[in-house]
């Protein structure tokens, strides 16, 4: 896996489409944004009349009106109060907004990922898609609970209070809003330097993340080849590098903040001296000048916080591009208008002319043409990399072919639902995964339709009755990728998965290449009623699973060298022939076959 996934390239554009296509996102919620928005413009005039109700009181205590006083403290506390119930209601409105958002992206996101093709995941590390659903979307999170409503409420501020301060006094409104453009200009500087800075944090994160998660799945063999200390020098050059990738973007935090402050606070000292003199000479009072400083601290108290406010956005902003691009990735082609969508099928395979490969200029089958009839079981044998697994995955539509076609009950695949097809093709695979969950749950796989009693049969005909024996039964919980269970038990789980939906066709891809003798001694007794009435298509390298095959395909270099029975292609001396030899000589009479 990679070190480091690069960020995308710097580019105001692309930016500028990153926060159309964010602001997309809230238009189904626009009814609680149009109430956010209302709920702010109440704040805001709180904000303002608040600070005008104090002057009034200030002037009041230095005129010696202790009625009116008292009367402007009141109304201060009162015009107070309601502002902390607006903020109050700002706040839950505002994250019942971003989280309802965020729920939604999450869900598309997550929905997507389950829709794209294969080959995404070929070259897409598991670590990379779990930083993107969780990190990534909390970086939205943030944004869209807060960070936008922020910076609505603050803008709103400064545009009512412009107006307010050259009421006041236009000549201190001046020399006031005199540090703006650089405020503008200092925020633009940053703001490029603290995007490039959280791109790369949000990659870093990215590597760290899937190298984890690789890590993790990987530890029995980091034990048995004694790796510990090669994946700690690994991790720690990878947590290093996000350490330093995030130092990069606090550096500019913290160095932007300051150079703000620094301005702003020049300003306020250039209209208090301003003020002063004024108020001196009389042309300015007591009420005036109190309302003209607050309202300037107002004005420079957004300007001051737009550190913050970047931070939230531009961490968004390399969150959303790293979203989006997953987003933005082609599914599977949709299932063709009217696509077939059978109760049942005959189970007639037939490949024609098949040409096919992962990658361009690579192939992996070159021509391949049988045909499987209906209740006939095939075996597919032939060196490692001579396309076996790859015919499988045709079958059921994870790959489609460049060149030919794939045929069940004589229709082309791609004009099956895949939903349909696949329902009716069942796979038992040599890794087999389970999911956390109860033994029932890994057996239906979410299907309903199945009975406890279609369950209890499927186990009971592969040998697997000790799954309901277990401590709790079929409600007996199963670890993360059946930790709890043996190779064995988790293989005869397996087939009894594969028969409880009664498939027409059966796909046995080296299902028994990796279990102990007594398992696969069950699994073979249990066989011939596995494979009643079905078709079945079974790839394997143990004599013992194939030599009872109605035929036996011979693939080598993704062509197919030779097809018959078990005891016509050891006549045949060939390809299949040889590979028994070496089969035979690899047992060395201590194995089965």
């Amino acid at each position: 896996m990679k070190d480091f996934e690069q960020p995308p390239d710097d580019t105001n554009r692309g930016d500028w489409r990153t926060v159309a296509r964010l602001l997309r996102l809230i238009v189904p919620h626009r009814r609680l944004l149009l109430g956010s928005i209302g709920v702010l413009i109440l704040l805001s005039g709180l904000t303002l009349t608040a600070p005008w109700a104090f002057a009034l009181a200030v002037d009041s205590m230095a005129k010696g009106n202790a009625a009116g006083l008292v009367r402007y403290v009141t109304l201060f506390g009162v015009l107070a109060a309601f502002r902390v119930a607006a903020e109050f209601l700002r706040l839950q409105v505002t994250v019942l907004t971003g989280q309802r958002v965020i729920a939604d992206v999450r869900a598309r996101l997550f929905r997507h990922i389950h829709a794209l093709p294969v080959r995404f995941f070929d070259k897409t590390p598991v670590g990379t898609l779990v930083t993107r659903v969780t990190n990534d979307v909390e970086a939205l999170a943030e944004m869209f609970s807060s960070g936008i409503a922020a910076i609505f409420h603050d803008l709103l501020i400064l545009v009512l209070l412009v107006p307010v301060l050259f009421w006041l006094n236009p000549t201190m409104a001046l020399v006031s809003l005199a540090a703006l453009p650089a405020v503008v200009g200092i925020s633009l500087g940053f703001g490029r330097r603290m995007r490039l800075a959280y791109r790369e944090t949000r990659a870093r994160l990215s590597s760290l993340n899937g190298f984890q998660q690789e890590a993790f799945t990987g530890i029995p063999v980091t034990r048995l080849f004694r790796r510990e200390p090669l994946m700690v020098e690994r991790f720690d050059r990878r947590n290093l590098a996000f350490r330093d990738a995030n130092f990069k973007a606090i550096f500019n935090f913290a160095l932007f903040w300051p150079i703000v402050d620094s301005v702003a606070t020049l300003a306020l000292a250039a209209v208090l001296v301003l003020g002063a003199n004024e108020a001196t000479g009389g042309t300015l009072t007591h009420r005036e000048l109190t309302y003209f400083w607050i309202a300037l601290q107002m004005f420079f108290h957004p300007i001051r916080e737009m550190s913050d406010r970047f931070n939230v956005l531009l961490a968004a902003l390399a969150a959303g591009e790293r979203v989006f691009t997953i987003l933005d990735e082609v599914p599977e082609t949709p299932d063709a208008p009217g696509a077939l969508a059978p109760a049942r099928l005959k189970g007639e395979v037939e490949f024609k002319d098949v040409h096919f490969s992962y990658l361009d200029g690579e192939p992996v089958l070159r021509g391949i043409s049988f045909k499987v009839r209906k209740g006939e079981t095939v075996a597919i044998v032939g060196p490692t990399g001579a396309g076996k697994t790859s015919i499988l995955a045709l079958l059921s539509r994870l790959w489609d072919p460049q060149q030919g076609a794939v045929l069940v009950d004589g229709e082309d695949v791609r004009s099956y639902a895949r939903h349909a097809l696949r329902s009716r093709i069942a796979v038992v695979m040599q890794d087999v995964f389970l999911f956390a969950g109860t033994v029932e749950d890994n057996l239906r796989l979410g299907n309903a339709s199945l009975a406890r009693e279609d369950l209890e049969r499927a186990c009971a005909t592969v040998h697997a009755d000790f799954l309901g024996k277990l401590d709790g039964g079929f409600s007996a919980d199963i670890r993360e990728r059946g930790g709890n269970l043996s190779v064995g038990q988790k293989q005869l789980l397996a087939f009894a998965r594969a028969l409880a939906s009664d498939p027409d066709i059966l796909v046995l891809d080296e299902a028994t290449s990796s279990i102990d003798t007594e398992t696969e001694s069950l699994i073979q007794d249990a066989l011939p009623k596995l494979l009643l009435g079905r078709t079945a298509i079974v790839v394997a390298h143990r004599l013992s699973t194939v030599r009872e095959a109605d035929r036996i395909l011979c693939l080598h270099h993704g062509r197919l060298a030779e097809e018959g029975t078990h005891e016509e292609l050891l006549k045949k001396g060939g390809l299949y022939a040889r590979l028994c030899q070496l089969s035979y000589a690899s047992l060395n009479g201590r194995g089965r076959i």
